[in-house]
């Protein structure tokens, strides 16, 4: 659930709708993922960029945008490029949105889907020219590990989004689940890693991270490269 001040700036601009009280009670099935774009049937193929922001242009992807810092300043700096994000939590999403829209961000999307399986189930192969994943969750408790982005599954679906020479680039603040990222990462064919002399210092550009580096706290991050 988003923070109380995501909601109050929410309903500050008339976006939020009102919470639907909940029947304790009442059984909760369990949803689908939410995979499809809004205006798009539940039988949708692949998505088709060029139709959902009016142009032909390289896209960059970015899985769990949070308060949209990172995207934001790379759309804005890259207008030649189109941005979309995927945030599973919907307030955040909006929030971004609005934000964008103020900044006059017109090849910048949020939406609020399940990344994990929108890259498995909706990317063509070749469709994205980078996908960034910055501090995912990290599910410490094991009997929540499946819960997880990053898994062999996950790594495939994602080099195969990626063109031919497109950057996977994640970063992590949690050492046990960066192990794991970076195992599953390394055992990709299709995915080889960048070595840091070839990418120099950089910073992923979120939230997390400035606050990570002010109270220095470690950051692990790697860029890998499509075959």
């Amino acid at each position: 659930m988003a923070r109380p001040f995501v909601r109050r700036a929410l309903k500050r601009a008339g976006v939020l709708p009102p919470r639907v009280p909940r029947d304790p009670e009442a059984a909760r099935p369990v949803p689908p993922p939410r995979i499809f774009l809004p205006g798009e049937a539940e039988d949708a193929g692949p998505v088709d960029f060029r139709a959902l922001f009016g142009r032909s242009a390289p896209v960059e992807l970015e899985i769990g945008t949070g308060k949209g810092r990172f995207l934001m300043e790379a759309a804005a700096a890259r207008p030649d490029r189109d941005f979309l994000g995927i945030e599973i939590e919907r307030e955040y999403a909006l929030l971004v949105t609005m934000r964008a829209a103020k900044r006059g961000l017109a090849n910048l999307r949020v939406e609020s889907l399940d990344g994990k399986e929108f890259v498995k189930r909706r990317l063509r192969p070749g469709a994205l020219a980078v996908l960034h994943v910055y501090f995912p969750d990290p599910w410490p408790k094991k009997r929540h590990w499946k819960r997880r982005l990053f898994d062999a599954a996950f790594a495939t679906a994602a080099a195969f989004a990626l063109e031919p020479g497109g950057l996977l680039r994640v970063a992590s603040d949690h050492p046990g689940y960066w192990s794991v990222i970076a195992e599953v990462l390394a055992a990709e064919p299709l995915l080889v890693p960048i070595a840091e002399a070839e990418t120099g210092p950089w910073s992923s550009g979120t939230n997390y991270e400035l606050k990570f580096a002010a109270s220095g706290r470690p950051v692990f991050k790697a860029i890998f490269r499509r075959r």
